[in-house]
């Protein structure tokens, strides 16, 4: 009588299958995310049209394209995790460190995880998610000290803008005298919106809108242009310009000349004041005559009492 060879699989037998079955589930998430990214780089402007033919959400294709667009994480892929959720927090991890870092250290200090086997095959999306608090930690610890650094400051010390924007705190008049060099920039800015992503001083405004705000943009006359895109950019409405008595009769070029350009937001208050002159003791008068504090002065050094000047 014949007896049956057994054809059940040993347990590492089923291990070894479902590993390679991994594998090919992780090696297919690269392909997939690589031609989305692909598809997204050669159809401009259809991200939304492609989403919707692909039945995705927005927010989904942008995962792909996270994942497809992280050069270091795809280097590495055969280190990387099988799951799509924790790759794709990888590919946050790796765009974070390059923030912080740089382009050089992020990379390095990104590809170290997996070399230093912090992040393996069998790394889950919990196991990322702290990799990822941690970087946070990191982050906030740095810009509490910054903002403290900022707070132990006197009124009339000199701040950088950005850290004055995390400093939180709001200004209701602000005389700002921008440097060529800034006003070339600006000047190169497709979009006046792109004025305030580069120089961010919408953030320092108050939130009440009820409360009368005002800044002042201490330009030459050539200038106006750029200087009405920044009212605009920074959230203000445009109110007047104040020009220097002329000697001669008749119209002039003042394109040389120093002007001021007056913008507003909250509820209008007209003063009709006359400036003395474009000096800044002059401007910071003129100022708080027909603002309301708190006062911040950008572009220069200044030394007077309630005033905090930033540089730069």
């Amino acid at each position: 009588m014949s007896s049956k060879i057994s054809n059940i699989m040993s347990l590492d037998d089923h291990v070894m299958k479902i590993n390679l079955a991994k594998n090919k589930v992780k090696i297919s998430i690269f392909e997939m995310a690589e031609a989305i990214t692909n598809a997204v780089n050669q159809l401009e402007n259809r991200q939304t049209e492609l989403a919707s033919k692909l039945g995705m959400s927005k927010g989904t294709l942008s995962k792909w394209l996270s994942i497809g667009s992280c050069n270091r994480l795809i280097s590495v892929k055969e280190l990387a995790p099988t799951s799509f959720d924790s790759l794709y927090q990888l590919s946050a991890l790796d765009n974070q460190y390059l923030k912080y870092y740089g382009k050089e250290k992020g990379s390095k200090n990104f590809l170290k995880l997996f070399e230093n086997k912090n992040i393996t095959s069998s790394s889950q999306r919990k196991d990322i998610i702290k990799f990822l608090k941690s970087h946070k930690e990191r982050l906030n610890k740095k810009e509490n000290i910054e903002v403290n650094k900022f707070r132990e400051q006197k009124l009339k010390s000199e701040i950088k803008l950005k850290v004055l924007v995390k400093s939180k705190l709001f200004f209701n008049t602000i005389i700002v005298v921008p440097s060529n060099e800034q006003l070339d920039k600006w000047k190169k800015s497709e979009f006046s919106e792109d004025i305030n992503d580069d120089y961010p001083v919408r953030s320092l405004e108050n939130e009440n809108k009820n409360i009368y705000q005002q800044c002042l943009i201490k330009v030459k006359a050539k200038n106006i242009d750029i200087s009405i895109a920044c009212l605009k950019s920074w959230g203000f409405n445009y109110n007047k310009i104040l020009v220097p008595t002329q000697n001669k009769k008749g119209l002039v070029d003042v394109s040389s000349e120093f002007i001021l350009i007056i913008g507003f937001k909250g509820k209008l208050i007209n003063k009709e004041l006359v400036l003395k002159s474009n000096e800044t003791t002059d401007l910071i008068e003129y100022a708080q005559k027909t603002g309301v504090d708190p006062f911040l002065f950008i572009g220069e050094v200044v030394t007077n009492q309630n005033w905090i000047y930033c540089v730069g």
